[in-house]
C-alpha cells in the first residue's frame, strides 16, 4: 500500500488488475482517500472500458482499473506500476523509481494504516 501511496505521490502512472469490478473500484477510491487532503489532479478511471485500452499508453500520471482478462495487454507497459488485487502482487518496473517517505513519516503512516 505504501508503494502505491508513494507512486501516486510522485506522479506516477498506477494500474490495477482484477476479475472483480467492485475490487478495482474500491482500489483505486483508496488510494485517492490515502491522499485526502491533498487532491489527484491526473487521469483518473476506476475502471477502463477495453475499447480504451490505448489510455494506458498515455505519458501523463494516472490511476486506472483493468479487467484481468486484458492482463496480458498491460504486459508491455514499461513505465506503469501494476498491482494485481487477485493475486496481491505490486510490479515496479526497473526504469520507475519511487521514493518512499521519510523514515519518521514512513513510521508514523504503517502505524496509522494499520489501525485502519
Amino acid at each position: 500500500v505504501l508503494y502505491l501511496f508513494c507512486a501516486a505521490l510522485t506522479e506516477h502512472k498506477i494500474l490495477f488488475l482484477s476479475s472483480s469490478y467492485q475490487r478495482l473500484t474500491d482500489a483505486c477510491r483508496a488510494l485517492l482517500a490515502l491522499m485526502f487532503p491533498l487532491k489527484y489532479s491526473f487521469t483518473y478511471v476506476p475502471i477502463l472500458p477495453a475499447q480504451l485500452l490505448e489510455v494506458l499508453s498515455t505519458p501523463t500520471p494516472f490511476i486506472i482499473g483493468v479487467h484481468s482478462i486484458f492482463q496480458s495487454e498491460t504486459q508491455e507497459l514499461l513505465d506503469v506500476v501494476i498491482a494485481d488485487l487477485d493475486g496481491g502482487t505490486v510490479n515496479v518496473p526497473e526504469c520507475v523509481h519511487i521514493s518512499l517517505l521519510p523514515e519518521p513519516l514512513l513510521q508514523q503512516t504503517r502505524e496509522a494504516l494499520s489501525m485502519v
